[in-house]
């Protein structure tokens, strides 16, 4: 089979409502999805998404500023997400949902930007996408927001980051090298090494629960499809193989399905494929 056949099964569609959705992540076992969703016009917000009972909620109804890109600690206690504070300038936020008590890291630049946060699988640190002076590159704090750190700093834009499930590696998207590639790099920023190389963009590289593999979307086959590859890079394949944009891959926890965004039929909605 070829890197850009698909090789799955028919993907079961979560949620029918339309409106734009983005950065899917599981939760409780894999029995719902959060994710960013246009409520309103004027309001992007995190929601949770029980898929199996068809539920729909806010997952902070008091925040009344954007919300980007959630992600989760291992064990549930902690959320990070992006939240606008200025037009554009956002912020991240570390929240402590048991204590109800939360950090934020702001960039420098009033224009500067926080996207896409990852937990250490220890929970001791958030790695994230910065774009404020200097570029737009991969930046890690811990979990007081404190102790910035750039991570394999270089010519053009990375972003994107996902740690290992052993925490020793740190998949990311760059374009250092001309167009956005998917590399990977030790935890401290050392030893990067490109594991993609298509003439489409690749980005947001997301691991399996078990390491061995490593989802992203990709536009080499000329619009955007879910493809799945070794760790190491080897054996990339198409696994939606659909004409239309399918986007944003997140693991089940068994990993055995992936969820992903995709504007099929007109509409934006979130959908899962048995691999």
């Amino acid at each position: 089979m070829s890197s850009s056949e698909a090789s799955s099964s028919e993907p079961l569609r979560l949620t029918r409502d339309g409106a734009r959705k983005m950065a899917p992540v599981f939760v409780d076992g894999g029995d719902a999805v959060v994710c960013a969703a246009h409520e309103r016009p004027n309001l992007v917000a995190l929601v949770r998404l029980d898929w199996r009972r068809g539920t729909r909620e806010r997952v902070l109804p008091k925040v009344v500023n954007h919300q980007f890109d959630p992600a989760f600690s291992t064990d549930g206690q902690f959320l990070s997400y992006s939240r606008t504070t200025t037009s554009p300038q956002s912020e991240l936020v570390i929240r402590d949902r048991r204590a109800e008590r939360e950090v934020t890291f702001r960039p420098r630049d009033s224009r500067a930007t926080v996207r896409y946060p990852c937990f250490a699988p220890d929970g001791s640190r958030v790695v994230f996408s910065l774009s404020d002076e200097g570029g737009q590159q991969v930046a890690t704090v811990d979990l007081k927001g404190q102790g910035l750190a750039i991570l394999a700093p270089s010519a053009g834009i990375s972003g994107w980051p996902s740690y290992s499930p052993d925490g020793r590696h740190i998949a990311f998207a760059s374009s250092r090298d001309g167009d956005f590639e998917i590399y990977v790099m030790d935890s401290d920023g050392s030893h990067v090494q490109r594991l993609t190389k298509s003439r489409g963009r690749d980005v947001r590289p997301v691991w399996s629960s078990d390491g061995r593999r490593i989802a992203f979307s990709s536009a080499r086959d000329g619009d955007e499809e879910i493809y799945v590859m070794s760790a190491d890079g080897s054996n990339p394949r198409n696994v939606t193989g659909h004409p239309d944009r399918d986007t944003d891959p997140a693991w089940h926890p068994d990993g055995r399905r992936l969820a992903f965004v995709s504007d099929r039929s007109g509409q934006c909605d979130i959908y899962m494929i048995e691999l």
